[in-house]
């Protein structure tokens, strides 16, 4: 009688309230089937995901949840709420302040892996927008504990394929893909209070590194070291952190996402004119999230006058000079000339161009005494000084070209995604009275405060001999100008390129980076790739096979 072969009969791993794993099956009649289980490791390497600015739940400080302002981007509905006719000026400037808002970590979190809602929380999952990360987290949550399609999942399908990156472009082999599931990857995340500075951002996840370590610890697993994956703004949290505040050899690597490396000159126009919406119109997600912040420059100025993690993302010095341009005419101005944004652009006060109009500051100010309202506005104007200068310039010259020495990144650079790499005013032509005598655009007078949009009316004393001595003329902002993202331009979003041990080029827009776009997939292969690649340094610790 011929021999009959053992089928094997899997039996998937699940993980309780504390994420841990275990395997249930049900008894039944004898059969020629063996019950396997594919063990998950105990040597732990958390992979922790730091949001862009926004992309963080933040809740108002010290009020009860049920009452309290919330800035929750759950949905698409919840994000919208703040595009609402009363969340005005004034109400963004009373709640949209650092010491107003404080982290939110109820926010929603996926159904869509083994684990518990509970443990999702626990690591962090509902500080961040469910409307931008919640599907991708639980995609990369899945894709790096797939032990039971370990054949057939990502990192197999991964082996021997290259992305056509710029650099770095090592396709993965079996070997490596192979040391990779003997650990498994924690997938947590580190929301953040994206109003306050960077700094304070960077020590929160500091602390969310050493809690993450000890918990393992404590618990009897192996781990001793952590992966960062990054978007936009959380690139410079993350680099902050690692090379900053001394995390570097607690990291085992960093992947960065559209990040802003030296700064987008989109910041400057939302100063001025209120968030552009470069989203495409099926992406319904992104739309919200564009406008969400401010659709003008009312709303905007009232928000970022005060808030140093956005003002954080301006141009650093290292973007170059001349990005801000004037147009008059046949003449156009360039500022920065001498590579000091902070002097010749954000901080002067009183020009038609600044960055930032002191009468938009604070909509609070109720003053009618004309010397008390100019006080208060005169406070205001000095804590935003301050702000440039002790907060946004100090925290550009921590992060110049510092890195984790084991940096990957991909970022978005095509001419569907355009970006402001400069931001250009164009006047319109004046009066014909004037003929060739030029104007003193740069100490222009704004003649209608209430502008707040893409146009300013000023009026220039010409310059030269004659009867006209000055001209009413309309400047108007332009549109991106600048292959990118849709945010990031190409020179800032390529950056880093030496010094990442790989940098891969998509056509991706800025906000869904990391769950649409027509080159997601690479995105994602790359995102996963990176891990890998980054993980083999286990093998210089103590959690290593000997």
């Amino acid at each position: 009688m011929a021999e009959q072969s053992t089928q094997e009969r899997m039996i998937p791993v699940r993980y309780d309230e504390r994420g841990h794993p275990y395997w249930q099956s049900r008894m039944s009649p004898p059969d020629d089937s063996v019950g396997v289980c594919h063990m998950v490791p105990d040597r732990i390497i958390p992979v922790i995901f730091v949001p862009g600015v926004m992309g963080s739940n933040l809740k108002q400080r010290g009020v009860e949840p049920k009452s309290a302002v919330r800035w929750r981007l759950d949905d698409a509905g919840s994000a919208g709420r703040w595009a609402a006719p009363d969340r005005n000026a004034s109400f963004r400037k009373e709640y949209l302040n650092p010491a107003a808002m404080e982290v939110d970590a109820q926010g929603k979190v996926t159904e869509n892996t083994s684990l518990p809602a509970e443990e999702l929380r626990r690591r962090g999952w509902g500080e961040v927008g469910y409307l931008s990360y919640g599907e991708f987290l639980g995609w990369l949550e899945n894709t790096l504990n797939d032990v039971d399609t370990c054949k057939t999942g990502l990192r197999a399908q991964l082996i021997g394929k290259a992305l056509r990156a710029m650099t770095g472009d090592e396709a993965l082999s079996r070997d490596e893909v192979g040391l990779s599931y003997r650990y498994r990857f924690a997938v947590y995340a580190c929301g953040y209070n994206w109003l306050d500075s960077n700094v304070a951002s960077a020590h929160r996840l500091k602390r969310r590194i050493e809690e993450t370590l000890a918990r393992y610890r404590a618990e009897k697993k192996r781990c001793e070291k952590v992966i960062i994956v990054t978007h936009s703004m959380g690139g410079l949290v993350a680099r902050y952190c690692s090379e900053a505040l001394g995390m570097r050899d607690s990291i085992l690597g960093i992947v960065h996402g559209v990040m802003p490396a030296i700064g987008a000159a989109a910041v400057y126009r939302r100063f001025k004119a209120g968030t552009e919406d470069t989203t495409p119109w099926y992406n319904i997600k992104g739309a919200f999230v564009a406008s969400a912040l401010g659709n003008d420059a009312r709303e905007m100025t009232a928000v970022l006058s005060s808030a140093p993690g956005p003002m954080q993302l301006l141009p650093t010095p290292e973007y170059g000079n001349g990005w801000l341009r004037i147009r008059d005419g046949k003449t156009t101005l360039s500022l920065p000339q001498r590579g000091d944004p902070y002097g010749e652009i954000y901080a002067v006060r009183g020009k038609w161009w600044s960055l930032c109009e002191d009468h938009l500051m604070n909509p609070l100010n109720t003053e009618t005494d004309p010397k008390k309202r100019k006080a208060v506005m005169d406070r205001d104007w000095a804590a935003y000084d301050h702000l440039v200068h002790k907060e946004v310039k100090p925290f550009h010259q921590k992060l110049y070209k510092r890195y984790h020495p084991n940096t990957y990144a991909f970022f978005g650079s095509h001419p569907d995604q355009r970006a402001y790499g400069n931001v250009t005013w164009t006047g319109d032509g004046g009066s014909w009275l004037r003929g060739n005598r030029a104007a003193d655009v740069l100490n222009a007078r704004a003649l209608d405060p209430s502008q707040v949009n893409e146009t300013r009316t000023v009026s220039a004393s010409l310059q030269g001999s004659g009867w006209l001595r000055a001209e009413q003329q309309d400047y108007t902002v332009s549109e991106p100008d600048e292959p990118g993202d849709g945010t990031v331009p190409h020179r800032s979003g390529i950056a880093p390129k030496l010094h990442v041990r790989s940098l891969l080029q998509v056509n991706t827009g800025h906000e869904p980076a990391y769950y649409a776009g027509a080159d997601i997939e690479r995105v994602r292969q790359f995102t996963v790739r990176a891990i890998v690649k980054i993980a083999q340094r286990i093998n210089e610790t103590s959690l290593a096979y000997k």
